[in-house]
């Protein structure tokens, strides 16, 4: 079951980066929690179910121009849970910052669907 978690993370982290949402919210599990590592202006860092994957995929699309993430390392680390390492850049549309970053997730998944994420 774990190398088909790392392939599950791994089809997730290319249909994000595809902007294909409907696969990616597919590999969701509808009850998830998402924990993100940055403060939004709009609530708090753990978004929850589907209705809150709507909102950060929105909210990274609306407020920055060429997200891109390019994962470096996907690796089982036992159990139901998954590492996944990236590089991740993007600009701010109304500052035109421009900003790279390294991402670390730690993602639990159950019955094929991810669960729980932590930035």
């Amino acid at each position: 079951m774990s190398q088909e978690n790392v392939e599950i993370v791994r089809r997730s982290a290319d249909a994000w980066q595809r902007d294909d949402f409907e696969v990616w919210l597919s590999l969701i599990d509808p009850d998830v929690a998402w924990q993100i590592g940055i403060d939004r202006p709009f609530g708090s860092n753990v978004l929850h179910g589907h209705e809150g994957m709507r909102e950060l995929w929105s909210y990274w699309r609306i407020e920055f121009d060429g997200l891109w993430i390019a994962p470096d390392e996907i690796r089982d680390l036992g159990g139901e849970r998954v590492l996944h390492l990236a590089h991740a850049g993007f600009r701010g549309r109304a500052s035109g910052l421009a900003m790279e970053s390294e991402l670390a997730q730690v993602m639990t998944l159950r019955d094929g669907k991810i669960v729980r994420s932590e930035d």
